[in-house]
């Protein structure tokens, strides 16, 4: 039995006929019977006429024929070719579907692979001159795990004279008025703050220009940009008033048009940064 893998790795280092046929006999005397056959048919086209070892090895291989195990592979009617087959975990040509291989007596294992990792595994146990034959096919695809679907929303079971269950009250319509009111009227009187704001800065502008230009017809490069700043704040100022008052306006039009809630609703003055403006106060 130890002599077997030294005969080969001596025979893969130096190739001799005395190597092959030492192992050829050590194979045989250890029933072996399919790589002893196929290394005394190797070393048969090796031998010359006359060489005393040729007669043996016609003789063995005619000894050693009757009793190789052969296995047949052969594919399930309808399945595809695997992509990748495999007999006791070294690769087989897919032209070795179909014939006959002979094999050494024992347990053997055949892998055939497909596409999307499914996988076929068949032990085979073969016997002296035993004929085995081994027909592979595909397991079924896995199915997709399920979609799971939300249950649907149940309504609230209702025993009989129970009260029904009515819908939230909507805000009465009134509120949305006074809101819309107060949002409106305090961007009026923002912007009455800010009309109040650049009208003193344009007061505060004029005033420069009049002393850097006492006279308007000899003005400098200073007294001119004083003058179209003092233009831009006063144009600002009367923008930002005429908006504020219509805002005013609009805001005191929605709150004195809404339904009465016992509210009130006034006007005053207020003093804000950098100048002054109004407010608008409502009363619950």
């Amino acid at each position: 039995m130890r002599a077997i893998p030294l005969f080969r790795r001596s025979q893969a280092t130096y190739p001799s006929r005395g190597t092959l046929f030492n192992l050829a006999q050590c194979e045989a005397d250890l029933g072996r019977v399919a790589s002893a056959w196929q290394h005394f048919k190797e070393l048969l086209t090796q031998l010359t006429p006359g060489d005393p070892r040729l007669p043996i090895t016609e003789q063995r291989i005619r000894e050693l024929e009757p009793r190789l195990p052969k296995l047949v592979i052969e594919l399930a009617q309808g399945a595809p070719a695997p992509t990748e087959l495999l007999l006791d975990q070294a690769p087989l040509p897919q032209a070795s579907v179909g014939n006959e291989l002979p094999l050494d007596p024992g347990n053997h294992g055949v892998v055939a692979r497909w596409p999307g990792g499914r996988q076929t595994d068949a032990p085979v146990t073969l016997a002296e001159g035993a004929r085995n034959v081994v027909r592979l096919e595909p397991p079924p695809a896995a199915a997709p795990p399920p979609v799971p679907v939300p249950d649907a929303p149940q309504a609230p079971a209702i025993s009989p004279g129970s009260p029904a269950i009515s819908p939230p009250p909507l805000p009465p319509p009134s509120s949305f008025r006074r809101t819309l009111g107060f949002v409106i009227g305090g961007v009026g009187a923002a912007a009455v703050g800010g009309s109040l704001i650049t009208g003193g800065l344009a007061l505060g502008t004029k005033g420069d220009l009049e002393k850097e230009c006492p006279d308007p017809s000899r003005c400098s490069d200073d007294g001119m940009s004083l003058s179209s700043r003092g233009q831009t704040l006063t144009t600002a100022s009367t923008v930002l008033g005429a908006v504020g008052l219509a805002g005013i306006g609009a805001g005191l039009v929605l709150l004195l048009t809404a339904p009465q809630e016992r509210s009130s609703v006034a006007l005053a003055p207020a003093i804000l940064p950098g100048g002054g403006g109004a407010l608008l106060r409502s009363r619950f």
